[in-house]
């Protein structure tokens, strides 16, 4: 006989958290599989995205897990609503010999009498609620009532909620990537400020950043976000530029126009996406021209963007660099900048650009 978790909800999108409760509690309960069931059109939530994409970002996920498994009739079945009753019932007779376990959160828990046949379902399977140590309060008659097993772990501060809202990245790298190449929760917000192009740089951007920010112990998330947000200003149109310029900016009005996008993205992150610390905000103000005292954050998003591999030229070198050592990194991307802006007759006198080679290069 197999002790077999069945693991339902939206996963929209699954992240780290889901899968570190789910091995949490394998090994807590000796599970031998672990059977995530999508929750194609769950009551209590109208999902985001649409189950074709939670479903692909699911099976992303749960790829590197042997005792993983996704099962679909949920997602293939054809009733408006789905109770998890019913669900129940056909695992009882999908695994007949097995020990069945269903893992629900602690705000169903809460709310678990209200559940269509709920009793019954308690009698069909063992109900498990994960105890993220956090000051909930829980439905001690419902704990009771229901038989419900409670399984102590970490908190860990990650949501889908806080993803969809680009307040965390923590999934699995290639869910990310399917996030981004789909232009999914917030990146589709940010995918409307720019072009295909514009957006797919903007990508690299991103996630050179985070590559290089992790490797030199700075925060992944920070640069990953500022990178993904830091051309949003560029396909401004120039009158309303000057306006943001004029207001916003005024000692940089009789900089060069390549330059405004910068300040104009900076202006934007802060309006539509709340960007608030100085530092981020800095990163985004100075990426095109460089300044005088860049912060580590401003160094690596300067840097990724000049960088990025789909940039048209091999800066494996200097992606290799700036891994290394982030700050040195940049004094070598700083160098091969302006041999290059010289090169191709392009400007390098502005008072920021000077600034910052002046104190760089020396």
């Amino acid at each position: 006989m197999a002790n077999i978790l069945i693991y339902g909800g939206s996963f929209d999108p699954i992240h780290n958290g889901h899968i570190k409760v789910a091995k949490k509690i394998k090994k807590a309960l000796s599970i031998d599989k672990v059977v995530f069931e999508l929750a194609k059109a769950p009551r209590w939530k109208t999902p985001n995205v649409d189950s074709f994409h939670r479903l692909n970002m699911l099976k992303i996920a749960l790829e590197p897990y042997k005792d993983f498994d996704i099962d679909l009739y949920e997602f293939d079945s054809k009733e408006e609503v789905n109770y998890s009753y019913n669900t129940i019932l056909y695992f009882k007779k999908k695994y007949p010999n097995d020990k069945l376990f269903f893992l629900i959160g602690y705000d169903q828990l809460n709310k678990l009498h209200d559940w269509y046949k709920a009793d019954e379902l308690s009698k069909l399977v063992q109900v498990v609620a994960y105890n993220r140590k956090t000051n909930e309060e829980l439905n001690i008659d419902n704990i009771k009532k229901y038989n419900i097993k409670i399984i102590n772990g970490p908190y860990y501060n990650v949501s889908s909620t806080r993803i969809r809202d680009f307040k965390s990245i923590d999934v699995n790298p290639n869910v990310l990537r399917y996030i981004l190449d789909n232009r999914l929760y917030f990146a589709k917000e940010i995918q409307e400020y720019l072009s295909i192009d514009r957006y797919n740089h903007s990508v690299e951007v991103a996630l050179l950043a985070k590559l290089i920010a992790h490797a030199n112990k700075l925060n992944d998330f920070n640069a990953f976000k500022i990178g993904l947000l830091h051309d949003i200003g560029k396909e401004v149109d120039l009158n309303q530029s000057l306006e943001i310029m004029n207001k916003h900016f005024k000692e940089y009005v009789n900089y060069p126009k390549f330059s405004y996008h910068q300040f104009v993205g900076s202006y934007l992150a802060h309006k539509d996406f709340g960007v608030n610390k100085k530092e981020e905000l800095e990163a985004i103000e100075y990426h095109a021209t460089g300044k005088k005292d860049m912060s580590p954050l401003g160094m690596v998003i300067y840097a990724s963007d000049k960088i990025e591999p789909t940039r048209g030229f091999d800066s494996r070198k200097l992606i290799e660099g700036m891994i290394t050592d982030y700050y040195q990194g940049f004094v070598e991307v700083l160098k091969a900048n302006k041999i290059y802006l010289l090169e191709h007759g392009k400007d390098i006198y502005n008072q920021l650009t000077l600034d910052c080679m002046n104190q760089y290069l020396k």
